[in-house]
């Protein structure tokens, strides 16, 4: 009877290891998965803000040369 609830505990210890190790695999790939995206939105607004400057001086440069803004 002690030998059976022993293997039963070891048992259940084992399945506690395993679903932690699955557990800080899963939160890993959680992180990598977040910082990914923080960068591609970073890199998105950078785009946008490199955009925006390229409209602002093409329409500053066009208002020198007397062109109107269309």
């Amino acid at each position: 009877m002690n030998d059976v609830l022993l293997a039963r505990a070891e048992r259940a210890i084992e399945a506690s290891r395993a679903l932690r190790a699955q557990r800080r695999a899963v939160a890993d790939q959680l992180d990598d998965a977040t910082r990914e995206v923080r960068r591609v939105v970073m890199e998105s607004a950078m785009l946008r803000s490199e955009l925006k400057a390229l409209r602002d001086n093409r329409q500053e440069q066009d208002l020198r040369h007397g062109v109107s803004p269309e």
